[in-house]
């Protein structure tokens, strides 16, 4: 403090005065930053908003197209793609059916059918079935494409094919070995 007394008054004047314009230029710091905070948030607000309210927008322009094709849908009997049974332990059941009938009668055997839990999809319920059959290459094919062109729509998740023959062997003129195949095949039904 004794430094500063001892100052010459002029040089006190412009401490005195830079001291002032510091503490001017905190106090307004102090003020503006959080103002222009706020206000660059509010912007962002704003806009998101616009956004929204053009994209809201859009849809209600859109709705009208949209509920034309809902009904073109429901007129071509969409219904008919999904399982029949809303149960899960039902659908279960058709699924089952359904790939033992392929199997079947296209020349494979079954050896184990084992049923997944099922997922909730919204307004759908997934059912999941595992089949182990055993095939020839040509009834694999004929079991695959009959499961392809069926209604209603069941899809294979996975497949794995195993050879049971030894490497090397040859198969007699007009026989095809046998592989072992596990499929994962799911299929939709309506929930409730």
């Amino acid at each position: 403090m004794r430094a500063v007394m001892g100052w010459p008054p002029e040089k006190r004047r412009r401490a005195a005065i830079g001291f002032l314009a510091a503490a001017v230029v905190l106090a307004v710091a102090v003020v503006a930053m959080p103002l222009w905070l706020a206000h660059r948030h509010y912007d962002r607000a704003l806009a998101d908003i616009d956004q929204r309210l053009t994209r809201y927008e859009r849809l209600s322009a859109a709705r009208p197209a949209l509920e034309r094709k809902l009904e073109a849908v429901k007129a071509m009997g969409s219904r008919r793609y999904f399982l029949k049974a809303s149960a899960a332990s039902l659908s279960a059941a058709e699924i089952q059916e359904r790939v033992r009938q392929f199997v079947d009668g296209n020349g494979g055997r079954m050896i184990s059918v084992q049923t997944g839990q099922p997922r909730e999809d919204g307004r759908f319920r997934q059912v999941t079935v595992t089949v182990q059959l055993n095939a020839s290459t040509p009834a694999l094919r004929r079991i695959l494409l009959a499961m392809e062109t069926a209604e209603p729509y069941v899809f294979v998740d996975s497949l794995m094919v195993r050879s049971q023959v030894p490497p090397g062997y040859k198969a007699p003129p007009g026989m095809d070995a046998e592989m072992f195949i596990q499929l994962e095949i799911s299929g939709y039904s309506l929930a409730g």
